[in-house]
């Protein structure tokens, strides 16, 4: 509980020792200045003794000074001096006077300090309070705000300051506390839980609001991912079964080199369906606990060959590749960087203009193989540049076909091992996508 006694009733027999010790100083002075102060001057020090007494030491040790300083009057100032004279008025006025003064100084006294001392506390008791609240602007959620109750309130009212979470008003005391007690006790108790109610009313709020956030932005995705999907499905779908339609019907007839063409664009269609289902794939094993690797070591020109065989005709012929045969060991996932380069060689595609070349290298970079494809496109905006890797990312102002899923996969499996994959723009145009995949060490 909070204590609002007066500190000055700590050392009581060691303030009545002073007071004796006091008496004896004046007494003494008094002997030494009889000679040239008169008796009548000689009583104001005692007065003032009396008074110094009531003001530090309280009622106690100014009764006991104001009586002993009576009998030093009496024994040692009033003639005849060193024996005690027969009572008179006069030194019942000296005795009402000096036990008077101490007592109503000493009371006097006693309740300034007594004041100040609850004055003191409650300044001590408002910043506490107030720092709460600083506290509570800086907290997130609901354990912090039990924290910072306890570690400010508990400096006013000790470990006893105990705060509950739940029940309709989110918060109640517990422990002695939440018993009946002093008024001003039971106030600044209240100001400490109205602010924690407050500021577990604001976490809950933020983290309803935070909620909502996610919501709509799953919403949101969701119904991007559905649209990318219906556009992306129906226009290889729809290729493939108009070629197959036409180059099954017996009824239409058909040069030789006109039914192939029509066999390539459907077989260069599934193969654009079967890369979209895998990014599908893929993307959920990102969005999950992790990819689990098949780390092998591969030739970086098989690699690239198995990519180019899978890759249509029409865009094979428009890549340059440069991979030096004395390249080291990747020490990698075969089928992932098969589907990494495949992704980075379709993006570049999209951007780049009909017939300008696609450029596809590989060279050592310290500890990794360093991998970049460029294009010729018109590029992206540079402050878009740390957004290309993001899901569901497409160009601002293009009309491009696509998920937005294939960097936003590249960056995922680049990722998983432990390499870098950065994108930047090209002085002489388009946009260059570069990555460092590690090697075997020997």
């Amino acid at each position: 509980m909070v204590n609002f006694a007066p500190k000055g009733e700590a050392n009581q027999s060691r303030q009545y020792l002073w007071g004796v010790v006091l008496v004896l100083a004046v007494s003494y002075f008094s002997h030494q200045a009889k000679h040239f102060i008169s008796e009548d001057n000689l009583m104001l020090f005692f007065l003032v003794q009396v008074i110094g007494a009531a003001l530090y030491w309280g009622e106690g040790p100014a009764t006991l000074v104001a009586f002993l300083s009576f009998l030093a009057l009496d024994f040692g100032v009033f003639q005849p001096r060193f024996r005690f004279n027969t009572p008179d008025l006069q030194y019942g006025l000296s005795l009402i006077t000096f036990l008077g003064v101490g007592y109503v100084i000493s009371r006097l006294s006693n309740s300034l300090r007594r004041q100040a001392s609850e004055a003191r506390q409650r300044a001590e008791s408002f910043y506490l309070l107030e720092m709460f609240g600083r506290d509570l602007t800086q907290i997130h959620n609901e354990d912090d705000v039990v924290r910072a109750f306890e570690r400010n309130a508990g400096r006013i009212f000790g470990p006893q300051a105990r705060l509950k979470l739940g029940g309709p008003d989110l918060c109640h005391l517990e422990g002695a506390l939440a018993g009946p007690g002093p008024s001003e006790t039971i106030d600044l108790l209240t100001s400490f839980v109205n602010q924690a109610r407050l500021a577990l009313q604001r976490v809950k709020s933020a983290e309803e609001a935070r909620q909502a956030m996610l919501v709509a932005e799953r919403e949101r995705v969701q119904n991007a991912l559905l649209n990318s999907l219906s556009h992306d499905l129906q226009t290889p779908l729809a290729s493939v079964a108009g070629s197959l339609q036409v180059a099954c019907d017996p009824a239409i007839h058909l040069e030789p080199e006109v039914r192939q063409g029509l066999l390539q664009l459907a077989g260069e269609q599934t193969e654009r369906l079967r890369r979209l289902v895998t990014n599908l794939l893929q993307m959920t094993k990102l969005d999950g606990p992790g990819l689990v690797l098949n780390l092998q070591s591969v030739q970086p020109d098989e690699l690239v060959g198995v990519v180019m065989e899978q890759t249509p005709a029409t865009l094979r012929d428009r890549i340059e590749i440069d991979v030096p045969e004395d390249l080291p060991e990747l020490h990698v996932d075969y089928v992932l960087v098969v589907n990494l380069l495949q992704n980075l060689i379709e993006n570049a595609h999209k951007y780049t203009p009909q017939g300008s070349p696609i450029q596809l290298s590989m060279r050592v970079d310290g500890e990794f193989v360093r991998c970049d494809v460029r294009d010729r496109g018109p590029g992206i905006p540079a402050e878009d540049i740390p957004l290309i890797f993001d899901k569901f990312y497409r160009a601002k102002g293009m009309e491009l076909s696509g998920s937005g899923l294939g960097l936003f996969i590249a960056k995922g499996i680049i990722d998983a091992h432990a390499g870098k994959i950065q994108a930047r723009l090209r002085k002489s145009g388009g946009l260059e996508i570069s990555c460092w995949l590690p090697y075997a060490s020997e």
